[in-house]
């Protein structure tokens, strides 16, 4: 008599059950036996390593596998996290999103601290630093380690204040979509905006340059990335038009509105074009490829509005 064929989907139903089962066990477990929480919680997450219910229990247990115990950092990751998701689902990273998420943010900090030793401005001397367009921390979570106390985060992103000033211990406001109304608490030493105008339309970036370069203190830096000429032309077969932009409505965060937050790749010639547009300075460093893969970063040293005479 031939077997019963199970349903193709029948193995990854019973892990899922698996899984779920052994998060409830955990769970359960957690008042009365840590430890044995969390090995439950930690047999979960090696069988699903993108489940951040485990992984996140992990971290509130402060087991010693978590990943917050040898990167020294809080590696609570929040559930609406769009970067991580995106992390989760590409093929490169689903053996370990988790680590691959929290890698990534420490990645960046290498990355900030090299460019800003171009610019003879080292990130550890900066007594006031503004992360504007934080998420939901992948890089806060280290920076503010390297900076205690001297940290402030802005985000539009539902929860994202909130979440980085509890789980980080950094100052946070709420960010807006648009720029003519935003107010900032104070100026800022070092004003870092990582990949927010790889996402706007070119139109609404003098605005935002403009508002951006006025919360840096007299002396200090704005410093923003673009996407590469290089990674438009080359590696993706886009065409920019004979502004030297292409806007694509879509991006990895799908909870924000793609005709206002989509992909946009420029050229340099561009970009340095508005920044003396709404600046009405040079930039002082143009680094090609300083950040992620094929973002360039841009560096400005604005004019301070207060110093100038009629």
């Amino acid at each position: 008599m031939q077997a019963a064929q199970k349903p193709a989907n029948s193995d990854s139903r019973a892990s899922e059950r698996s899984v779920d089962d052994l998060v409830a066990r955990a769970r359960r477990l957690e008042a009365a036996d840590r430890g044995e929480a969390g090995r439950l919680y930690m047999q979960a997450l090696q069988r699903d390593p993108a489940n951040l219910t485990a992984h996140n229990a992990l971290e509130r247990l402060e087991d010693p596998k978590r990943y917050g115990a040898w990167m020294r950092i809080n590696g609570t990751i929040h559930p609406e996290d769009d970067i991580f998701r995106f992390i989760a689902r590409e093929p490169a990273y689903t053996l370990n999103p988790v680590r691959d998420y929290l890698s990534d943010g420490w990645r960046t900090l290498s990355e900030t601290m090299q460019v800003l030793e171009l610019l003879d401005r080292p990130l550890m001397k900066m007594s006031s630093v503004l992360e504007f367009a934080s998420g939901y921390g992948r890089f806060t979570r280290h920076l503010a380690r390297a900076l205690p106390g001297r940290v402030t985060c802005s985000d539009v992103l539902p929860g994202s204040t909130e979440f980085v000033r509890e789980q980080f211990g950094v100052e946070a406001f709420e960010s807006c979509f648009d720029p003519a109304t935003l107010e900032f608490p104070e100026r800022y030493d070092l004003v870092f905006v990582l990949s927010l105008f790889t996402h706007l339309p070119v139109p609404v970036w003098d605005a935002w340059l403009r508002a951006l370069g006025g919360a840096v203190k007299p002396g200090g830096v704005l410093l923003f990335s673009v996407h590469s000429e290089a990674l438009a032309r080359e590696e993706l077969g886009v065409k920019l038009n004979d502004e030297g932009y292409c806007y694509l409505p879509h991006s990895e965060s799908p909870s924000l509105d793609p005709e206002h937050y989509g992909t946009t790749l420029t050229t340099r010639r561009l970009v340095e074009d508005r920044v003396r547009a709404a600046l009405g300075a040079e930039p002082a460093l143009y680094q090609p490829g300083a950040f992620w893969v094929g973002q360039d970063a841009v560096a400005v040293i604005p004019d301070d509005p207060a110093q100038e005479t009629c």
